[in-house]
């Protein structure tokens, strides 16, 4: 998490390390959402509905719909794109196809073109294109039977035309025949003015029926070059007719849709970036001090030691947890020793420079590690060949005698400060320069005890012993006072942070506590740290220490 302790600070802006950061102490989380991300796209590819879409083109050609010189007009898509899909069309597909949806059925066109896409979805490639070619071919069809309809009405009505017309012609040349008739007549009368004023007039009728004569021979030639002309026409269609399949519908190789593999590429993708989005808010929600710039921040001190998480060893068995008392292990309990030895030496030089004999290591709350650090500490500085004495001053909750393998009810600390009993140091077996002062049977107010001139001649007497370190183990600061009741008779107190649970909040309080009763802190210890695995170009923080783990492998002492 990030820690600040100044508001004014600038702008908290988001920047690539952070991201990492959240990755690395949430990739769980980060991992969990990508492969929901993965299940949920399988998930839908497996049930989603599988679609496959043919497509075929037809050319639409000129029409003689809507002419009225007897020349071919252009069609107009719009209205063709809807024949298309017209129930005519949609009868003659569905009676050769049961089943056909017409809502699966898509008509395009681009304007300036004769040019009608058309196509249709269903559930198989093959179905798919069987419909499509089927729409189109009935849709040829049905422009073709329509032209032919219409130059066969207009053959049927230029030969009722022509038959009126040849009755007309008939009918004419019958009246001029009786004119004829009675001019031929008038010829035998005796000649007279009348006579010959009848003979003018009966050639006039005659002149005048075969004008229309004439006229009706010119209409029925028309009528029979329309007919012969409509019946060209239709003999056409064939060859070239008003539409045509251009392109054939071929069933698809793939379905309709993003390809599943890129579905499932995609679901991983969004999986991975919500979770890192998650586990990046949740860090910046997370108040736990992860690292040492957290806990220098809220306890205004330095960390002298970073202990990495020993994997629960210790609520196993507690002498699991005396790392410092054994050999061999994994690569993990090598490095940890190590950490160790780092923290002996960070209390080495605080004697050196400010001369730091003995400390309280106590926690903010319990189950942090404190008792296990106190323990590894005292048996490092031992094994240093220093002189020490671990006092197991938490009273209330003893937990040394059990790492150590010693009776915890047996007069110990509790009796000395009582002054019921003398004060006992047993000598650490199997670990020299180390003794235990137990915590004795427990009291009722320990930490009036640890308040009391008597726990302050018990550091004094045991730094007249030449003892040159003294470890005191004591309950959490914000549990009791005892450990704020003890930190008032040593050189200082270590603070104990857990890594994993420890809140900023927390090392704020305690940091004032200790301020409030005139404690010297002297650093911090980060327990169960977690160091970095080795990535694709970086080895593992514990690859140093497998080879000591080889070489130096062994059972381990209890």
């Amino acid at each position: 998490m990030m820690y600040q302790t100044d508001t004014r600070q600038t702008a908290d802006v988001a920047r690539l390390e952070d991201y990492l950061q959240a990755f690395r102490q949430r990739r769980w989380l980060v991992l969990s959402f990508l492969v929901l991300g993965i299940l949920l796209a399988f998930f839908y590819t497996q049930t989603a509905a599988v679609t496959y879409t043919a497509t075929s083109e037809v050319r639409v050609g000129p029409t003689p719909f809507g002419s009225t010189n007897d020349n071919l007009v252009a069609a107009k898509l719009e209205e063709e794109s809807k024949v298309v899909s017209s129930d005519i069309v949609a009868e003659q597909v569905i009676r050769n196809f049961p089943g056909t949806n017409r809502t699966e059925l898509d008509v395009k066109f681009t304007q300036n073109s004769n040019i009608l896409v058309i196509s249709y979805t269903a559930a198989s490639g093959d179905q798919a294109a069987a419909v499509a070619n089927a729409f189109a071919q009935a849709y040829t069809a049905q422009r073709i039977a329509d032209a032919e309809a219409f130059y066969q009405t207009r053959i049927a009505a230029n030969q009722t035309r022509l038959a009126d017309i040849e009755a007309s012609v008939v009918a004419a040349e019958d009246a001029r025949q009786q004119i004829v008739n009675r001019r031929a007549a008038v010829f035998e009368e005796p000649a007279s003015e009348a006579r010959a004023n009848q003979l003018e007039q009966l050639a006039a009728e005659i002149s005048q029926v075969n004008t229309e004569v004439n006229s009706l021979r010119t209409d029925a030639n028309q009528a029979r070059t329309a007919v012969a002309a409509d019946e060209t026409s239709i003999a056409t269609l064939d060859g070239s007719p008003p539409a045509e399949v251009l392109t054939s519908a071929t069933a698809p190789s793939s379905p309709d849709g993003i390809p599943s593999s890129l579905l499932l590429a995609a679901g991983a993708i969004v999986g991975f970036v919500l979770g890192l989005v998650t586990a990046f808010f949740l860090e910046r929600l997370d108040t736990t001090a992860r690292d040492e710039n957290d806990v220098a921040l809220a306890l205004g001190t330095s960390v002298i030691g970073a202990i990495p998480a020993l994997g629960g060893m210790g609520r196993l068995r507690p002498s699991n947890s005396l790392i410092m008392f054994s050999t061999g292990g994994s690569a993990r309990i090598a490095a940890a020793r190590e950490a160790f030895r780092r923290l002996r030496s960070s209390l080495l030089f605080l004697n050196t420079s400010n001369g730091v004999s003995s400390a309280v290591v106590t926690s903010s709350a319990p189950g942090e590690g404190k008792s296990v650090t106190a323990a590894n500490l005292a048996i490092a500085l031992a094994q240093n060949g220093s002189r020490v004495v671990l006092v197991s001053g938490d009273m209330r909750r003893p937990t040394l005698e059990r790492m150590f393998g010693m009776e915890a009810q047996r007069p110990g600390l509790a009796e000395y400060l009582g002054q019921t009993a003398e004060l006992n140091a047993e000598k650490v077996p199997g670990i020299e320069n180390l003794w235990l002062i137990r915590s004795g049977r427990p009291p009722a107010n320990p930490s009036e005890l640890l308040n009391s001139d008597r726990f302050e001649l018990l550091i004094k007497e045991l730094e007249r012993e030449d003892v040159e370190y003294i470890i005191v183990d004591s309950p959490p600061v914000l549990s009791t006072a005892d450990a704020l009741s003890a930190a008032r008779y040593v050189d200082g107190v270590i603070v104990v942070v857990d890594a994993e649970q420890t809140d900023t909040s927390d090392l704020l309080q305690v940091r004032a506590d200790l301020e409030r009763t005139g404690a010297k802190l002297l650093g911090a210890v980060l327990n169960r740290r977690q160091l970095e695995q080795g990535g694709l170009f970086r080895r593992s923080k514990y690859a140093y220490y497998h080879a000591e783990v080889a070489r130096d492998a062994q059972p381990e002492l209890r």
